[in-house]
């Protein structure tokens, strides 16, 4: 009986010998953990009480935001009175406030901000575009982004040529932006951007957050004027799921 066990421990020590050697802990540390923060957000309550709201009316209530593009008279007026703004139209405006604000200081400091902030919400609309059906949406949004993609965008019966005549800027609002803010850390750390640019970004994003939570009130809707999800929305999520196109990969 000792033979075979002595017999057994060998051929399994022979077995590890030839396997791929475990990973020490050191290296675990270095290809297993996450990439760290490009920058740090201190997002203020006002904003995180918006998010949670938010999380709250979509998931659990199946209800969905107003969209600026989508927004009419005819079929919102009971919600809300007048369009939301968009998130190019809240980051105009952002920029329009920041000015305004820099041509208080000093001489060189206004001009470095009037250089710099126009860069910084450029860029924030090019990730915004790029990143909000993969990591902004909540699945539950996915089927309103379906079909307005198909019948405004990509569909036989959109009007447009091309999608850049109709970026997501222009569709979506503040709340979606807010999302985006949120995740940019984490965006950005997989990204290319040096240290000191990410570095540049995080004041920049934090002092839109500072703006943006001075704002709620007019810049999110209640939970009262978010609306019901019409049936419809469903089914072309359902179809962008087997067919392709659309909708995003990540389940929120």
């Amino acid at each position: 009986m000792k033979r075979k066990a002595v017999q057994k421990s060998h051929d399994a020590s022979s077995r590890r010998s030839a396997a791929k050697p475990a990973k020490s802990r050191e290296e675990q540390s270095v290809t297993d953990s996450p990439a760290p923060l490009a920058f740090h957000v201190d997002i203020p309550k006002g904003l995180k009480d918006v998010l949670v709201k938010s999380r709250t009316q979509i998931k659990q209530r199946e209800k969905l935001l107003i969209l600026p593009r989508d927004y009419s008279v005819e079929k919102h007026a009971a919600f809300i009175s007048e369009k939301p703004l968009s998130v190019k139209e809240t980051l105009e405006q952002f920029t329009e406030y920041f000015l305004d604000k820099a041509n208080e200081k000093s001489l060189r400091q206004s001009v470095e901000d009037s250089s710099i902030i126009p860069v910084i919400t450029r860029g924030l609309m090019v990730y915004f575009e790029k990143t909000l059906a993969t990591n902004v949406l909540y699945y539950e949004e996915r089927g309103q982004y379906a079909f307005l993609d198909n019948h405004y965008r990509s569909g036989t019966t959109a009007v447009v040529e091309s999608i850049e005549e109709q970026p997501m800027c222009n569709w979506y609002g503040p709340d979606y932006l807010l999302r985006l803010l949120v995740i940019l850390p984490e965006i950005l750390s997989k990204s290319s951007l040096d240290g000191y640019s990410a570095d540049l970004v995080g004041i920049y994003v934090q002092y839109l957050l500072s703006w943006m939570d001075d704002n709620k009130a007019r810049l999110f809707l209640t939970p009262s004027q978010y609306i019901d999800t019409p049936p419809h929305y469903t089914t072309d999520v359902r179809r962008r799921n087997h067919g392709g196109g659309g909708g995003g990969k990540n389940e929120k």
